[in-house]
């Protein structure tokens, strides 16, 4: 037979003021695993900069994608060529930095 199912919005409680889990949400021993969603952000954590740079480095020798940083750009001519041709084909940033560096 099923587990029975707390009704929403009530609350299971030890005898020393300890919450349980609502039944019906326990796994089983052995059963399959809850379902995954790409949806769900929560478990994962941030990118770390050395996770990022890898993934840089493979799309751009993968597809011929070049990702940059603007603030790494040290070059001032450089950085506002690759902003304004950034913003000619994709539009400008949200919150975009217009003091310069």
């Amino acid at each position: 037979m099923f587990p029975p199912i707390d009704p929403p919005g009530q609350v299971r409680v030890r005898a020393n003021g300890d919450r349980l889990p609502p039944q019906g949400s326990q796994p089983i021993p052995g059963g399959p695993q809850p379902p995954r969603s790409s949806l769900d952000r929560g478990t994962r954590s941030d990118t770390t900069t050395p996770e990022m740079e890898a993934l840089r480095r493979r799309v751009w020798q993968q597809q011929g994608v070049v990702s940059l940083n603007l603030e790494d750009i040290t070059d001032p001519w450089l950085r506002q060529a690759i902003q304004n041709e950034a913003v000619r084909h994709w539009g400008p940033r949200q919150q975009e930095k217009t003091h310069g560096r």
